[in-house]
């Protein structure tokens, strides 16, 4: 999905859980993407920016790919607190939104 949406322009930003961040790096690389991780690496100016999801407020990228949205809620001691981080994750597109998911979605996020 991320090189997907490297064919548009723009920045691109993967969005994912805290825990998630060392095993998206290494999807990337295997993958041959280059890519800076938000938080870590401030020179480094790629158009890929893995996002921590307690980082993301604020931010905007033109293009965002939102890995395992049940990770990002989960990953708070409170469900609230975490539909919320994930309602923030999810707001932090401006042309395109791309939910990748191998777990079931938190139930806010199901058809009805």
């Amino acid at each position: 999905r991320v090189q997907a949406a490297l064919a548009l322009a723009g920045s691109v930003g993967l969005v994912v859980a805290d825990t998630w961040v060392d095993r998206a790096g290494k999807a990337l690389e295997t993958a041959g993407v280059e890519f800076s991780i938000l938080g870590e690496e401030d020179d480094f100016d790629a158009r890929v920016d893995i996002v921590p999801a307690t980082l993301v407020k604020g931010l905007e990228f033109d293009h965002v790919v939102l890995v395992e949205p049940a990770a990002i809620v989960c990953a708070e001691a409170d469900e609230v607190v975490g539909l919320r981080r994930l309602y923030v994750c999810l707001t932090r597109a401006v042309t395109s939104l791309q939910i990748v998911h191998h777990q079931s979605l938190p139930a806010q996020l199901q058809k009805p």
